[in-house]
Formats: C-alpha cells, structure tokens, sequence
C-alpha cells in the first residue's frame, strides 16, 4: 500500500507543471474616477423690501393721558370688589395705581409700533460644480499565447510576472 501511495503522487508531480515567466507590458490604461468640487464663482444680488421698525407716536412715557386715568378708574372698580375696611381702601388703592400703569404701558406700546419699509440689497454666493478626473491607478496588461492577462497597480510597470500551472489529466 506504501509503494502503491508513492505511486500516485509521483504520477500527479509528472502531471502538474508550474512555470514562472516575466512578460513585457503591451496595454497599459489608466483607471481614472470622478471627483467633484463645489467652486465659489461669485455672488447673485437682487433687491428687497423689508419692514424697519421705527420710533413714532408720543415719547412722553410720563404723561398722563384719558387712557391712564380710565385704567386707574376701573382698577379702583375692582379693587372695592377685595376686602373689608380697611382691607378694601388699600386694595381700591393698589387696583387704581395697578390699571393706571397697566393702561399707560399699553399706551406705550401701541404708540411706538410704526413700522416703515425700505428697499435693501442682499447678495448670496453663487457657486459651480466642477468634475475632475484623477488617476487613481493602471490597468498593466500582456499577452501570452493569445491569452490576456491583467493586472491592477498604483503606478504603471514594465513587466507582469505570470506564474501558471498546466495539469494534465
């Protein structure tokens, strides 16, 4: 059985052959891939309306107008609604000064909200697309015995080492 295995694998070393072969490069392209960059090309500009608060009305915050006195009278109105005595006088008190400031603050407020509109220039960048196309590597190729073979490098060669086994059956 021993000289029966030693046999065999002598049969299949006749019948494997492995050459190694140094081949000259006959086609050799570049493997190139897209690259795309977003360029600053200038600016668009157009023209708008805005609305621009603006101060209008009376800036005498310390006079007292209809409004103030109307808010004093109906703090004083509910104000005597709170209380006994005493209690009662300092809420009609507290009602009255209460809806008098409530009453000129509101005043004030709707007194200063003019608003006007001017026309203004804005601009916003344009930008463009550019595509590149970097070499990233080579595609080396040769031929041997009508077959092609290939192979992918950084940088270009010269030459392919080919190693390539025949088995016969």
């Amino acid at each position: 059985m021993n000289k029966l295995g030693i046999s065999i694998f002598v049969l299949g070393l006749l019948s494997t052959t492995i050459f190694a072969q140094k081949v000259k490069v006959t086609e050799q392209t570049e493997i190139t891939r897209p690259f795309t960059s977003k360029i600053k090309t200038g600016q668009q500009c157009y023209d708008t309306t805005v609305e621009v608060p603006v101060s209008c009305g009376n800036q005498d915050t310390n006079s007292i107008g209809i409004d103030t006195l109307i808010g004093a009278g109906l703090g004083v109105i509910l104000g005597n609604q709170i209380g006994h005595g005493n209690g009662r006088t300092a809420a009609k008190i507290g009602g009255g000064v209460l809806g008098a400031v409530v009453a000129n603050n509101t005043r004030d407020a709707r007194d200063n909200s003019c608003k006007t509109y001017e026309t203004v220039t804005k601009c916003r960048p344009t930008y463009e697309y550019k595509t590149v196309y970097k070499t990233i590597g080579y595609n080396n190729c040769a031929y041997i015995d009508g077959q092609k073979y290939c192979k992918q490098t950084k940088s270009p060669i010269k030459y392919l080492n080919i190693k390539k086994t025949i088995t016969i059956y």
